[in-house]
């Protein structure tokens, strides 16, 4: 039967034409929820009383006090020169270019259990709960560490002759890195050929997130020389305003390459943001918070760190780059920030193992034409027929289809090869 056109607006009812829908649909008029989104809390409140958040200038959309954006000149503000103090308020009350460790800070060396490295798992608990981070020691070895640093050195400093680079004044973000090297990849996995504390992590990770998490992005946080601070956030801004008072839908591993502190630009963190400001109910507001702190660790060390922890870049004080990098792990259902899917060289993804495959959301919910041939391996043979360009969907089809017809189609020929397999198992053994 054919199909037939029509002006979809010509024969509705006046209640479903969209003016009509517009002029029911007021502020006052519409359902809770779609005006606590309209609200912009809890983030609103939580800038209004603390406004030390963002950082004096360059913040806000403001743009940078850095004229020709260049790399060999040094970004500096008004603020850059006022120096450091124990007090770590900054002037005028902005901690950015004032900021210290917590064993220095007025406020928080009062507070004797601050995580500090342990290899023990019950401390990282203890740490990830009441504080919303925790830092694991020696979780890579010395020649896992020096060996990623380089190899991050090298592709950045690559990146940036190419004039690939995602830079800015804060920071050069160097994305996808499972595409620059194994060991990467292996970090994502959390193998112990590459992370030494690898079980340890995924164990915390799995606890926080459930035994399906997905690697929501991997890449290198590089602090420039001299670097404009980053404002303080959240990184589970992805379901923004929502708040997850419970548990995180988000968890940090953070790859920490080279010893930070408040000199070079050790991550800007406030301990126990992740439960003030998640539980602060909808349509109330977010009051004072702690002062933040710069994470202070050896290089070697990896920081789990709670998705709702309010953090950001700190300053880089020194003439050298400052290597993290950063592993996000995320509740299943929630859509990836690198597109995995696309992004995955070939070469990888005929390598990569069942468990990579699953960590980087191969495994996917989402159908592959039919329900029944979605798994990671199905996924993956479409992906390299696609870049082939041998990749054959089924289209509009009517009875009777012809043999040829099916067996061009590449799910059949999947399908096929599966079912071959499967009984090819099935008979040995037998």
């Amino acid at each position: 039967m054919a199909e037939q056109s029509h002006d979809a607006l010509d024969d509705i009812p006046a209640e479903f034409h969209p003016a009509n829908v517009e002029a029911n649909s007021a502020p006052n008029q519409r359902l809770q929820d779609s005006n606590w989104f309209a609200s912009g809390e809890p983030f609103r409140s939580m800038h209004k009383n603390n406004p030390w958040l963002k950082p004096p200038v360059g913040g806000n959309g403001v743009p940078a006090m850095r004229p020709d954006g260049s790399l060999s000149e040094r970004f500096t503000c008004p603020l850059y020169d006022a120096g450091r103090s124990a007090e770590g308020g900054g002037l005028n009350g902005t901690p950015y270019y004032d900021t210290t460790v917590g064993r220095k800070h007025n406020y928080w060396k009062q507070f004797d259990d601050l995580p500090r490295e342990t290899k023990d798992i019950h401390q990282a608990r203890r740490d990830l709960d009441k504080y919303g981070y925790c830092l694991i020691e020696d979780a890579m070895s010395e020649y896992q560490r020096s060996y990623m640093r380089n190899r991050l050195e090298e592709q950045a400093e690559a990146e940036r002759e190419c004039g690939l680079a995602d830079m800015s004044p804060r920071f050069h973000i160097m994305w996808t890195l499972v595409n620059k090297g194994d060991c990467f990849a292996k970090c994502i996995e959390f193998s112990p050929e590459w992370v030494q504390g690898g079980p340890l992590i995924e164990q915390l990770n799995e606890e926080l997130l459930g035994p399906h998490h997905y690697a929501y992005s991997f890449a290198s946080n590089i602090a420039r020389p001299g670097s404009y601070p980053q404002n303080l956030h959240q990184d589970s801004g992805a379901i923004h305003p929502i708040q997850t008072p419970g548990a995180p839908i988000l968890v940090n591993t953070v790859y920490i390459m080279q010893d930070v502190s408040e000199v070079n630009g050790g991550t800007l963190i406030i301990p126990t943001s992740h439960r003030i400001v998640s539980r602060t109910p909808p349509g109330e507001e977010v009051g004072e918070l702690p002062p933040a702190i710069n994470v202070e660790a050896r290089g070697g060390t990896v920081m789990l760190m709670d998705g709702r922890l309010l953090h950001g870049t700190g300053v880089n004080h020194t003439d050298d780059w400052r290597y993290i990098m950063t592993n996000s792990n995320v509740k299943p259902w929630l859509r990836q920030q690198e597109n995995w899917q696309l992004s995955v060289a070939p070469e990888v993804l005929e390598g990569a193992s069942d468990k990579l495959l699953r960590r980087m959301g191969f495994h996917s919910s989402g159908l592959l034409e039919i329900i029944s041939w979605s798994g990671p391996k199905t996924t993956v043979s479409t992906r390299l027929a696609m870049e082939r360009g041998e990749y054959r969907r089924i289209r509009e089809m009517r009875t009777p289809v012809s043999q040829a017809e099916k067996e061009a189609l590449t799910i059949w020929q999947m399908k096929q090869k599966i079912v071959a397999a499967r009984a090819a198992r099935e008979d040995s053994e037998d």
